[in-house]
């Protein structure tokens, strides 16, 4: 079992009735399709700053593949702040390092520009996943294969989902074919639109929903052994 700490660490989450929500935050917070955000908490934070900085307005399709191909050429390198800035085109300031800071996993100082992408990606377009999914495959695809090793593909649905500890054996193991421990965007794409309920059925994360249903249904059983 791989346990793994989410990439996006915000040091705090955005507790806002829907009502006090702009329209960018609504879409976000109400968000359909198969990989709907199921906790909002954290890209509200991110949105926040992102339209605090412009860059939300500024966001295209044309702009984000842009950036994912950038990112890619980088090969997984971890950027300071000032190489995130230089990335972006934006001087540092206090908003920019809050940002970089919600992606730095380690407490180190780097980031991966990657994980930045995707979460600019769901919030320009919270209800389509599945272009977001795409253009994660297309940095961390395999040039050879077009495949995407697990490790990855957890990190890109825990930044999609805004969840932690993503854990993804059962998705490998019912997959057709050997367990390799990657896969191609096509290959998930058609497990996905074959199974609907595709991330409560076949994923495993902290504070699943499903564990809390199999909480109170063991909770039920005691007590009706109790009365028995």
């Amino acid at each position: 079992m791989v346990l793994r700490n989410l990439p996006f660490c915000p040091h705090r989450a955005l507790e806002l009735p829907l009502i006090d929500l702009s329209f960018e935050d609504r879409e976000i917070s109400l968000s359909q399709g198969e990989l709907r955000v199921f906790d909002y908490s954290s890209l509200l934070e991110f949105n926040l700053l992102v339209c605090r900085l412009g860059l939300r307005t500024g966001t295209t399709e044309k702009m984000l593949e842009e950036l994912a191909r950038r990112a890619r050429k980088l090969q997984g390198d971890w950027l300071g702040l000032e190489d995130f800035a230089q990335f972006l085109n934006l001087p540092v300031t206090d908003t920019l390092t809050q940002i970089h800071g919600l992606f730095d996993q380690h407490g180190d100082g780097q980031i991966d520009i990657r994980h930045y992408i995707i979460a600019l990606s769901t919030v320009h377009r919270p209800s389509d996943s599945m272009e977001t999914l795409k253009l994660a495959f297309k940095m961390y695809e395999s040039k050879e294969s077009g495949e995407v090793e697990e490790v990855n593909l957890a990190a890109i649905l825990e930044i999609m989902l805004g969840v932690k500890e993503i854990e993804l054996s059962g998705l490998f193991l019912s997959l057709d074919g050997p367990d390799t421990g990657k896969i191609t965007y096509d290959e998930l794409y058609r497990f996905i639109k074959q199974h609907p309920y595709f991330v409560q059925e076949y994923l495993i994360f902290k504070n699943h929903p499903r564990n809390f249903c199999i909480g109170r249904r063991e909770s039920r059983d005691v007590q009706n052994d109790k009365e028995d």
